[in-house]
């Protein structure tokens, strides 16, 4: 019998580890235009609601005309909120990043989904998730455009040649965050699933 309480542990484990990762961001595109990754630095914001979030993968939309577009690397940064606009780098880095077609067009470039992987804990605030298509201090060639969610909204842009200075670009930008820390729902149901094999173990010893 003792088993069956060890195995009942076992089982919310495993549904604790399915349930850790959740998604922060505005999510897909949809098909109306993009902002310029390759002579602008562009940024979008978000808001984390728990204590300690781990960010370990960013997922963006980018439209592109050829291969040649994509640099191969995408600078990546979250930033602070300052007054509605990207304030201080709180994390940032260079990251190789894979793209999958969608299928999707829009205005002749076609659409990709791109995922690089990162390291970054952000506490409960509202951020700013900056990017650009290589390096931030060179434009490349070619046409690369980090895709809209929708052609209204807040996000900001900056010229890659003159100083942080943001402007608002009036779209939300597509992108999907991974936070891998553990829900709190998840860790209480593996301690109440431990307690229970706990008490039960401890009743079969005293023959209850």
């Amino acid at each position: 019998m003792p088993k069956i309480a060890v195995v009942t542990v076992a089982a919310l484990l495993s549904l604790s580890g399915l349930a850790q990762a959740s998604i922060i961001g505005n999510g897909p595109p949809n098909q109306t235009g993009g902002s310029d990754l390759n002579a602008f630095i562009e940024g979008d914001d978000f808001v984390v609601g728990t204590p300690s979030a781990q960010i370990t993968q960013i997922k963006f939309w980018a439209l592109r005309a050829t291969p040649a577009d994509f640099t191969g690397t995408i600078d990546w940064a979250f930033y602070s909120d300052s007054a509605g606009f990207p304030g201080s780098s709180v994390a940032l880095g260079n990251a190789a990043a894979t793209g999958v077609a969608t299928g999707n067009t829009t205005l002749g470039l076609d659409e990709f989904a791109y995922t690089l992987n990162v390291s970054a804990t952000l506490g409960t605030g509202t951020y700013w998730l900056v990017l650009h298509n290589g390096p931030s201090n060179a434009i490349p060639d070619g046409s690369f455009y980090w895709a809209w969610t929708s052609d209204s909204g807040n996000s900001a842009s900056s010229f890659v040649l003159s100083s942080p200075a943001w402007a608002g670009n009036s779209a939300e930008l597509a992108f999907e965050l991974t936070d891998s820390a553990p829900e709190p729902m998840s860790m209480s149901l593996v301690g109440g699933g431990l307690l229970a094999a706990w008490l039960f173990r401890r009743k079969k010893a005293m023959g209850v």
